[in-house]
């Protein structure tokens, strides 16, 4: 017996050592990974405090001299608040466009059995392996030839598009792990298709839905290349194209644009880690399927 606890005893501490290293290494990796992220935002914010003169010299280390009149020169010399509101506009008619799309393709894909049912999931989620880079030479010649060049509803939709099979992907696997009891009890108390996906599916899918929303705000709000190809019209320009008139033929503001940056990131990051729990609930909801 004694042997016996020994032994445990023995065992146990070597599990207690190695999970303990194991943890040690995971956090280090962790710290690692932190400290690659945020030393760029930091000498970003650096930048953004720095004279021009002060940026050429200096340019890793910390300013000589903090100009936070960086700050006002890039909201007031520039039109950034007008560039914003065309960013707000464009994100939220994607977030409309996505949502109103995804949820009845979902619901069909995650309740419906019929024939071509895995072909019609895999043609969507296959959109998931084109990113929207690689198809700017195409959209750029569909849209010219609809004449639908600065327009923000055209590149909203554009957006939303590119948005669909991730979200399918994820909305579909949601509704999956909803238990299909509640469905038949409306039924039989006399609730039509229509009624159960208002009435049922769509409140309880609503961390999957708040999900989608999410990204597609973090993914429409940062895009640069599809809207500086189709938008040229100042009035429409989003932000991210209006913060590159910081930099012209004849005059470069790195200090301002920085400032200009570090003002544009600051409505995303607040939204991301307001909606932190909500993304990691829909994400690991939506991986357990029924």
């Amino acid at each position: 017996m004694l042997k016996m606890r020994k032994r445990k005893e023995k065992a146990g501490g070597h599990y207690t050592v190695k999970s303990r290293t194991a943890t040690i290494i995971i956090y280090t990796i962790l710290t690692i990974g932190a400290v690659i992220v945020l030393l760029p935002l930091l000498w970003l914010f650096v930048t953004s405090l720095k004279s021009q003169s002060d940026l050429a010299t200096n340019t890793w280390g910390l300013p000589k001299e903090w100009v936070f009149s960086n700050y006002i020169k890039a909201w007031t010399g520039s039109q950034i608040p007008k560039y914003m509101i065309n960013s707000i506009r464009a994100t939220v008619l994607s977030i409309i466009i996505t949502v109103v799309l995804v949820t009845p393709v979902s619901y069909v894909l995650a309740r419906f059995k019929f024939r071509g049912k895995g072909m019609l999931y895999f043609f969507f989620i296959a959109g998931m392996m084109i990113p929207i880079h690689s198809t700017v030479i195409p959209i750029y010649t569909m849209v010219g030839k609809l004449d639908a060049y600065n327009n923000l509803e055209v590149l909203s939709m554009i957006y939303g598009a590119f948005r669909i099979p991730i979200s399918i992907f994820i909305l579909e696997g949601f509704m999956s792990s909803i238990p299909k009891e509640m469905e038949e009890c409306a039924l039989i108390d006399g609730c039509k298709i229509t009624g159960i996906f208002f009435k049922i599916i769509l409140p309880l899918s609503k961390d999957g839905i708040i999900t989608i929303a999410i990204l597609t705000v973090l993914s429409s709000w940062n895009e640069l290349l599809v809207s500086m190809l189709l938008i040229s019209d100042p009035s429409k320009k989003t932000l991210p194209i209006g913060l590159m008139g910081f930099i012209t033929e004849y005059n470069s503001e790195y200090t301002q644009l920085a400032a200009g940056i570090m003002i544009a990131m600051i409505p995303t990051i607040i939204f991301y880690a307001a909606a932190q729990e909500k993304i990691e609930k829909g994400m690991i909801a939506g991986a357990i399927k029924g």
